[in-house]
């Protein structure tokens, strides 16, 4: 069980403080540091979020509970809530006047502004409704989504209808896109694991074999130059580990790639210093640099719940754990901070418009905006 619990800038003061403690038990409370985090407010048993909250481009905060999308202003008030007839199966796409698109496991969903119905595109009738077990939602070249649905890919121009469909897949891994291509990854039986990269048109501009996944997640670089693949293969073995690659996206060539011992890896968090975090093995956190795939930190941390970790504008890294959020120092790699938060941290905490805001949800659903008390450096 953790318990708030701050650490100094030095081992020698940590045992001197430990010192102190133990020799003057009757100053123990006012020998005691501060609290480390403030807590803006809470919203209290939420429902079962399994997925992270979202930040809108207009600074509302997106809440996904089984079939509902909440959206609440930055103090945690309710604006509205809307109800799909099945559980939400994407994060949101937001559309600069200001609807909001989502899918679920048949279908995909406009939600108007102010929380009205609109559009709808509906898969065709019989198509199975297993989606991707990474995102199966993305926005690409012309505006046009791309949806992950059973086992097809469709490219679906908003608010009016399909253009086209690529199947003959046993089940889809994930998408992205970006201004230029689609970016798919679609299980074969027997015949491992396919990365493509479309164009609009549903072209094939360059594609690559992976052994079969059991997990990956795909993720652009800020400036679409880089395509970072998280892949967990079906089977682990001394050929087959779980790696992070890094492919030039126009080419689909491989920049750097790095293997790792565990079998499981987090999706990556691109930090406000431009450096990738992650967790692998529920225990090990690393930074490394996005050009080179060099290990800028690492740390050893225990009972990770394997979500993502998120970095403030501080350089404090919020890392979940499966009892409680820990704190490490972007710039020295040391714990600085962990807490208890009710049936651990589940989801990868998310950074507010301010760069200092986390939002994050604990297992029994209760949403907490909270701010680290712990100064640091400014980051770009």
């Amino acid at each position: 069980m953790c318990r708030s619990r701050s650490f100094g800038p030095s081992i020698i003061q940590f045992f001197l403080f430990l010192s102190i403690l133990l020799l003057t038990p009757a100053t123990t409370a006012a020998a005691l540091p501060e609290k480390p985090y403030t807590v803006r407010w809470q919203l209290k048993g939420t429902a079962n979020l399994k997925q992270p909250p979202v930040i809108s481009p207009w600074g509302d905060i997106f809440l996904f509970t089984g079939n509902g999308v909440q959206r609440l202003d930055d103090q945690g008030r309710q604006i509205w809530q809307y109800n799909t007839p099945e559980g939400t199966t994407s994060g949101p796409v937001f559309f600069k006047d200001g609807s909001t698109f989502v899918a679920t496991g048949k279908a995909l969903y406009e939600i108007k502004p102010y929380g009205r119905a609109g559009w709808r595109f509906t898969i065709p009738t019989g198509e199975k409704g297993s989606s991707a077990q990474g995102s199966n939602l993305a926005q690409g070249p012309g505006d046009t989504f791309y949806l992950l649905l059973g086992s097809t890919l469709y490219a679906v121009a908003p608010r009016r209808n399909m253009i086209w469909y690529l199947g003959q897949s046993d089940y889809p891994v994930a998408v992205d896109a970006d201004r230029r291509y689609v970016y798919v990854a679609r299980n074969k039986k027997d015949a491992g694991t396919t990365l493509a990269a479309l164009d609009a048109g549903g072209a094939t501009v360059w594609q690559r074999g992976l052994a079969e996944q059991k997990q990956l997640y795909l993720t652009l670089s800020p400036d679409k130059q880089y395509l970072f693949v998280v892949s967990i293969p079906k089977t682990i073995d001394r050929m087959n580990k779980a790696a992070l690659y890094t492919l030039d996206a126009t080419t689909g060539n491989t920049v750097w790639s790095r293997r790792y011992a565990q079998n499981e890896l987090s999706n990556i968090t691109i930090g406000p210093d431009g450096l990738l975090y992650l967790v692998a093995g529920k225990r090990y956190l690393y930074a490394l640099d996005p050009a080179t795939g060099r290990e800028v930190l690492s740390n050893q941390l225990l009972d990770l719940s394997g979500a993502a970790p998120v970095v403030d504008r501080n350089g404090t890294i919020f890392i979940p754990g499966q009892d409680c959020l820990y704190t490490v120092s972007r710039s020295t790699g040391r714990l600085i901070w962990y807490a208890d938060f009710p049936g651990g941290i589940p989801t990868t905490p998310t950074l507010g418009r301010d760069g200092l805001t986390v939002y994050l949800t604990d297992g029994q659903g209760s949403l907490y905006a909270l701010q680290n008390n712990y100064g640091g450096t400014l980051l770009p």
